[in-house]
């Protein structure tokens, strides 16, 4: 082998060695993860306190009607649930009312407008919050089905560890091939800048919660200014927990196993605009943090891919002991790349049979993350029918663009 090879692979050698250390990494942290189950400890207490369940929906006929069922058969006593219907043009505000006839704890209220300085879903449970009686406020995403046990297991895991904002990573329905190979690798993506470990230290700055399903007391709530004080994020939910954070009031994130699930994009063109989206927000709208984000899977996965590739070609032309060892090498690198992912994919959907598809997965997350970056760059983002412009006012109908 000449020089250059040998330094070449050297080199290769540097980046395969990543990855083992992340396994060893991901096994310690997902080990202290204890994920809450249906099992789990529920709240018992003489008098429990009203919980206020508050479901925003736009547009949602697909999901609505099985997330208020599941809403509905919480194992827990005092509940009121209020659904907001934001606009709909679908059977969304049938489906509510239909069950407000069934359950009287059950109101259905109707938005008609969105002013500007808003996104869409911070202004709706701005409006509507104060309606709520509950002690604690439940913001529940209609795409979310929340097993019977949830609530009183996620009180009592806000009352053990004396957290007055307590919020889930639900596992994930994907029941189409690119949500399957795509999904778990978004969302790492986004776990990467906010560990749970850290989250829920008291003493450690960083914040997260998971709009999907948010349970915060009132008091907390008030006291972070509420969704107003986070009116302009696309992801208020993280906006909202640093509040809360911010104000010395202690806030938990807890992964979860048969718990709650939660179906977030049903076709590709939703999954890479919904993440876009999510990334340039949580991202805090800076463009070098994303380009970070893009060059890990560029330079620690796939140049695994073309590395196996450039091998297999030159092994294929009769290539020399520089060919053998390189291949050799890719060999080993996509080993481990796939031993770090098989957990990466079962965090958020168990068992999953689409681990190996990562080399796909990857390449769509590098189309996720640029135009996450080109969001920044031009300050415009459509999202549920409406397109915002660099200030979050909402400038035109996005409807065509939500159509592509």
């Amino acid at each position: 082998m000449t020089r250059w090879e040998t330094t070449l692979l050297q080199i290769y050698a540097a980046i395969i060695l990543i990855w083992p250390i992340r396994w060893v990494v991901l096994k310690i942290v997902l080990g202290k993860d204890r994920p809450l189950t249906p099992e789990s400890p529920r709240l018992d207490v003489v008098r429990p306190p009203l919980v206020s369940v508050i479901i925003p929906a736009k547009d949602e006929e697909a999901t609505l009607d099985e997330c208020l069922t599941a809403a509905r058969a919480q194992e827990y006593p005092r509940l009121e649930i209020l659904v907001v219907d934001d606009r709909s043009h679908d059977r969304t505000l049938e489906i509510a009312r239909r069950h407000a006839a069934e359950d009287p704890r059950v109101r259905v209220i109707r938005n008609d407008r969105l002013p500007r300085g808003w996104t869409g879903k911070t202004y709706v449970l701005h409006r509507h919050s104060g309606l709520a009686r509950g002690e604690w406020l439940w913001f529940l995403d209609a795409d979310v089905a929340p097993g019977p046990a949830f609530l009183p297991v996620l009180l009592e895991y806000a009352r053990e560890n004396r957290a007055e904002l307590a919020s889930v990573l639900p596992e994930l329905r994907c029941e189409t091939f690119w949500e399957q190979v795509v999904q778990p690798l978004a969302g790492i993506v986004l776990m990467q800048s906010f560990r749970p470990s850290q989250v829920n230290d008291d003493s450690h700055p960083l914040a997260f919660a998971n709009g999907q399903s948010i349970l915060v007391t009132r008091r907390a709530y008030d006291a972070a200014g509420g969704h107003r004080a986070v009116r302009d994020r696309f992801v208020e939910d993280i906006a909202m927990a640093r509040k809360v954070k911010e104000l010395g009031i202690p806030i938990r994130l807890a992964v979860t196993r048969g718990l709650i699930s939660c179906r977030m994009y049903a076709s590709f063109g939703q999954l890479v605009r919904g993440w876009s989206r999510i990334l340039y927000d949580a991202l805090d709208r800076k463009p070098w943090r994303l380009l970070l984000k893009l060059l890990d899977p560029i330079v620690f996965c796939q140049s695994g891919h073309v590395a196996l590739l450039a091998a297999l070609a030159m092994v294929a032309t009769g290539g020399g002991s520089f060919a053998w060892w390189l291949l050799g090498m890719a060999l080993v690198h996509h080993v481990f790349m796939y031993a770090v992912f098989r957990q990466v994919y079962d965090v958020s959907v168990p068992r999953s049979k689409y681990v190996a598809t990562f080399p796909l997965g990857n390449l769509v997350t590098d189309w996720i993350l640029i135009r996450a970056i080109r969001m920044c760059l031009t300050g415009k983002v459509a999202w549920r029918g409406t397109s915002y412009d660099a200030g979050i006012s909402h400038v035109e109908d996005a409807v065509a663009d939500e159509a592509a």
